[in-house]
């Protein structure tokens, strides 16, 4: 683990230098628009940098090292930096849909510019329709700006052209696992499968992604990134099905996040399905009565987490959730030429990282 970890936090390190200095370059290049140009590129770049695990970016490095060690390329850590602006533009546009007011400790970006409009006007409507404007700006401006990292990053001209198309196959495919999402709420015939489907759009594919850029960078085989592509999708999946476990029975005080909010909010995630599937007709009218209620009390959540434990729901959900990890790792044994075993064994332990986190 101690190497995993010496690798993880050294290519932490180099994407936050790459980040924040492209940033810094794309700050002094609006600074003749004016004062308020440069306020808005610096505060997104506080929201940037102030968290964030930076694990998109670390694995289209890993991508490239796994199928060539030494980096042979000026900006490697600049193009892998695209898909980290995809996944917080999204996150602007993500924390305006939610109405959430925090983001990494910080104000999310519409309530950072809402409450800057207060300080300066009284009207509070015109207040929050800025910050909302704001923050579809932003949310924008990033998106563009991922597209921005690899189109400067001085690639050859044919992998500039792939790693493109991959960011906008990235784009296009969070936004159809959004609005999948949003159409499951009021589908009463979702499934697993359709489930699955949705979070491999959402959540997996900026995984998927990252690791056939880096691979694409390095002159990969089709084998090779066929493999890292597997791979990146059910350990995405497995990573978000953990994400919903931790959702309904996680410590609240490690992962900071409230247990009830997916019970409360009627969300249809890997445990309800399972429990439809699998409760007694009894425990499903129980279900059908309480979730999606945002005034039930902590018992009647409580009822709800003892639902999906006693009609094995947890239990099935957990098994999912293993037999995605152990498809995806086994999925790296498939590349030709096989992959660097040093990147190879780093992506088996930040897999197993990523399934048994508990935060």
């Amino acid at each position: 683990m101690s190497s995993f970890m010496e690798i993880w936090d050294d290519e932490v390190e180099k994407v936050n230098a790459a980040l924040s200095s492209y940033l810094d370059w794309k700050i002094d290049r609006v600074s003749k628009l004016g004062e308020w140009h440069v306020q808005f590129y610096e505060n997104m770049k506080e929201y940037l940098m102030r968290g964030g695990k930076r694990l998109r970016p670390v694995l289209v490095v890993v991508g490239y090292k796994a199928v060539k060690p030494e980096i042979e390329i000026e900006h490697l850590y600049r193009a892998g930096c695209s898909i980290e602006a995809l996944h917080n533009g999204s996150l602007l546009h993500d924390d305006l849909i939610d109405h959430d007011e925090t983001r990494r400790g910080g104000k999310t970006f519409h309530a950072k510019y809402r409450d800057m409009y207060k300080e300066k006007r009284s009207d509070s409507n015109k207040a929050k329709d800025y910050g909302m404007t704001m923050a579809i700006l932003g949310g924008d401006a990033l998106i563009n700006m991922g597209s921005m990292f690899i189109s400067d990053s001085n690639l050859p001209a044919e992998v500039t052209a792939e790693c493109l198309k991959l960011y906008q196959t990235s784009y296009e495919n969070l936004a159809d696992g959004v609005m999948l999402e949003m159409t499951m709420i009021d589908q009463p015939d979702t499934t697993p499968e359709i489930y699955l489907e949705m979070i491999a759009l959402k959540t997996a594919v900026l995984f998927d992604n990252s690791l056939s850029m880096g691979a694409t960078i390095a002159g990969a085989t089709e084998s090779q990134i066929s493999a890292l592509s597997e791979f990146g999708v059910k350990v995405g999946q497995a990573f978000q099905i953990q994400d919903d476990i931790l959702g309904s029975f996680g410590d609240e005080s490690v992962t900071g996040k409230s247990t009830d909010g997916d019970i409360r909010e009627g969300k249809k995630t890997m445990l309800v399905l399972k429990a439809y599937q699998l409760a007694t007709a009894e425990q499903r009218s129980i279900l059908d009565s309480l979730l999606g209620n945002s005034n039930m009390t902590s018992d009647e959540v409580t009822k709800v987490r003892e639902i999906f434990s006693e009609s094995g729901a947890l239990a099935e959900t957990k098994n999912l959730m293993e037999q995605l990890l152990s498809e995806g790792q086994s999925a790296l044994d498939r590349a030709e030429p096989a992959l660097t075993p040093k990147y190879k064994e780093f992506l088996i332990a930040l897999s197993e990282f990523l399934t048994k986190r508990n935060y």
